[in-house]
């Protein structure tokens, strides 16, 4: 039977045209229709009304049990794995893997709510207003968020990533570099969060692409592109044991590190507290003009190592101080000491372009390469000359090139003690 359809009537041209009598006739049948609908839906308590749809479908004189049957029906057809895709890489999560469920009461419940419940004129109104504008009815799921976020790790845990530092090292073939690796993270939360709808509304999508975030290394590629030569080296030497094993840690802990233009580079801030904890031994130490076993003995013949490949380099010291006593391991004027807290030895890079540092202890030898781009220093070779007495040296950087001084700069005079002078100090 056909139905009229009293929204779709054109009221303006049938009164235009004295069509009243139509209008009497439309009346009384939509009044019969709706009659009947209502009479029917009382009829049949036990069904859901006519009017009411689930995505456009009408599932009104369903019972509650084909009702049941519907949405389960229309659930199987939605659930589905979850798929997600990285690269060439495919990951699923099983429906039954997080406890998605679909809510079928509920749907049923509210498919029968509708034109029940309410006095008799507030139900004939809800079934009237069913009959001629309809209602949807969703199919809603529940799932478990902290099982989902279990399947999120360890697909993450499948992709992430640490990045790695770019190298530069020294070989029989001069400089050699290898290129750093950009990490890989992947946002566990923002990924949980946006399958909250999908999965709550029934709603899967039938492949998810998964968007890491890429973490750049400290030092990248880019960073150490233009280093090709060695602007600085100096070798010292020592014997094992104890004291060798601290210059060891220390020389570790100032190898491959990079420093960019303008940037200053602290010996105590990078080298950290000579502890027992961090491996430090006893070895003999200058405290207050007294050589003593301290932790930590033998790591500033580190910093003075690097202080004079630093100068070889022509970086520009920043905050250096000499020893008590001259050193056995450096010429005098050449030696830059160190102690928690206390002294630090400070350099800055003014040169164009980024300088990578590293440094080698074995055996007996301590060496630091300050590695950089060879154009920084304009075709110079430089050399550290002194003046005055092994006591009281004055020290220069000199620039040569092609034999010719092109520049003689002025670093610091320095006052040295004898262990003599301390002898009755208490």
């Amino acid at each position: 039977m056909q139905v009229l359809n009293l929204e779709n009537l054109d009221w303006k041209n049938i009164l235009a045209t004295n069509k009243l009598p139509i209008i009497a006739s439309a009346l009384v049948l939509a009044t019969g229709i709706t009659a009947a609908a209502v009479s029917s839906s009382i009829a049949d308590s036990d069904k859901i009304i006519s009017g009411v749809k689930f995505e456009g479908r009408p599932i009104g004189g369903l019972s509650e049990p084909s009702a049941r049957t519907f949405f389960q029906s229309a659930a199987n057809q939605k659930i589905h794995p979850l798929t997600f895709t990285y690269g060439n890489e495919e990951f699923k999560i099983n429906p039954a893997e997080i406890a998605l469920t679909p809510q079928i009461d509920k749907s049923v419940a509210q498919a029968e709510s509708y034109g029940r419940g309410g006095t008799f004129f507030q139900n004939l109104g809800e079934q009237i207003s069913c009959f001629t504008k309809g209602r949807e009815v969703p199919l809603t799921a529940k799932y478990d968020e902290k099982l989902l976020a279990q399947k999120i790790d360890e697909i993450a845990d499948k992709i992430d990533t640490q990045p790695v530092n770019a190298v530069c090292y020294v070989s029989e073939n001069g400089v050699e570099k290898i290129p750093g690796v950009i990490g890989k993270k992947l946002d566990r939360d923002q990924l949980a969060a946006s399958l909250k709808e999908p999965l709550t509304n029934l709603n899967l999508p039938n492949k998810i692409d998964l968007t890491p975030e890429e973490i750049p290394p400290f030092i990248t590629t880019e960073d150490v592109a233009q280093i090709d030569s060695i602007l600085g080296e100096y070798t010292t030497y020592y014997y094992p044991g104890a004291r060798g094993d601290n210059i060891w840690l220390a020389a570790n802990s100032i190898s491959d590190k990079i420093l960019k233009t303008g940037w200053v580079f602290s010996f105590n801030d990078t080298v950290g507290p000579r502890t027992y904890s961090a491996g430090y031994q006893n070895a003999p130490v200058i405290i207050n003009g007294k050589t003593e076993d301290g932790v930590g003995g033998g790591v500033c013949q580190v910093s003075s190592t690097l202080y004079n490949a630093v100068l070889l380099a022509g970086l520009t010291p920043t905050e250096r101080t000499a020893h008590f006593f001259p050193s056995g391991y450096v010429s005098a004027g050449r030696d830059a000491t160190v102690a928690d807290e206390q002294i630090d030895f400070k350099f800055r890079n003014d040169l164009p372009h980024p300088v990578y540092l590293t440094a080698y202890a074995s055996g007996s030898t301590l060496t630091v390469f300050v590695l950089g781009t060879k154009a920084d220093l304009g075709g110079n070779e430089i050399v550290i000359e002194s003046d005055g007495n092994g006591m009281n040296p004055s020290i220069y950087r000199v620039y040569y090139n092609n034999g010719q001084v092109v520049k003689d700069e002025f670093l610091h005079t320095d006052k040295y003690y004898s262990p003599k002078d301390f002898e009755n100090v208490d």
